[in-house]
């Protein structure tokens, strides 16, 4: 099964250990989802990025071991002292610094922060009016703004997916809902929005694939109806979206 995550489109992420990328995954694989973000960021050593609902870290992780930039590692639902321990794990304790906190309620260190990078999470707290100025105000203007979320080609669920269903759906958006969300923002430049294919997209079935049979392994809820949606997605309507602006 490992070998269904050496992937030519991830190059950077085939090197970490399969086994850790599904110990800690939390639906997609972050770490591709960070690759493919940050193949157009300009990171570089001493910058220091805060990573918004970073889940388990692994996000964090790869932003600090692959460009060396320090880290604030922010998230509701994983508590700081377990990320803390993963983050020592890897041998990054003091790159990257774990906050156990609502992406809305964070507070940046004096001065603000060189970027914010936000994988496979915005879609739960950008949403709402006024948001996304609050979310992005830490930054320092000319920072850069860096987010992945998954979401659909166009409005609304896709009628061939309907018995795919999901209640969590409902923050899935279309492109173009994000690009008016961003170009609505008065503090940002859009600079670039792409997608990634998601549905019928042969490497992230393979990532479903392989996490089935993992979980399967060793007992751990199983993958199989995720898989089976993206198989389903004759019309390859799911997508993941890619935003880049920059902070004005």
């Amino acid at each position: 099964m490992y070998e269904l995550l050496k992937r030519a489109a991830y190059p950077r992420s085939s090197a970490y250990d399969p086994v850790w990328l599904m110990t800690n995954m939390m639906g997609p694989c972050s770490v591709w989802l960070t690759e493919a973000l940050t193949a157009d960021v300009a990171l570089a050593p001493d910058l220091h990025v805060v990573d918004l609902g970073c889940g388990k870290a692994m996000s964090s992780i790869f932003l600090a071991r692959e460009f060396g930039v320090r880290v604030t590692a922010v998230d509701p639902w994983i508590s700081a002292d377990e990320n803390e321990a993963r983050i020592a794990d890897a041998g990054l304790s003091g790159i990257v610094d774990a906050v156990h906190a609502d992406a809305r309620a964070y507070v940046p260190p004096d001065g603000g922060v060189d970027g914010l990078v936000s994988v496979d999470a915005f879609h739960y707290f950008a949403q709402e009016p006024g948001a996304l100025d609050v979310l992005t105000d830490p930054v320092k203007k000319g920072g850069q703004v860096a987010v992945v979320v998954p979401g659909l080609r166009e409005d609304g669920w896709p009628t061939h997916l309907a018995g795919h269903w999901q209640e969590s759906f409902w923050t899935f958006k279309s492109v173009e809902w994000w690009k008016q969300l961003f170009n609505g923002a008065p503090g940002l430049r859009v600079d670039r929005v792409t997608t990634v294919d998601w549905g019928l997209s042969e490497d992230w079935i393979s990532w479903a694939d392989a996490c089935d049979q993992w979980a399967d392994s060793v007992g751990r809820q199983p993958y199989e109806l995720e898989a089976a949606m993206l198989r389903a997605d004759s019309q390859r309507s799911l997508v993941f979206v890619m935003l880049n602006a920059t902070r004005l």
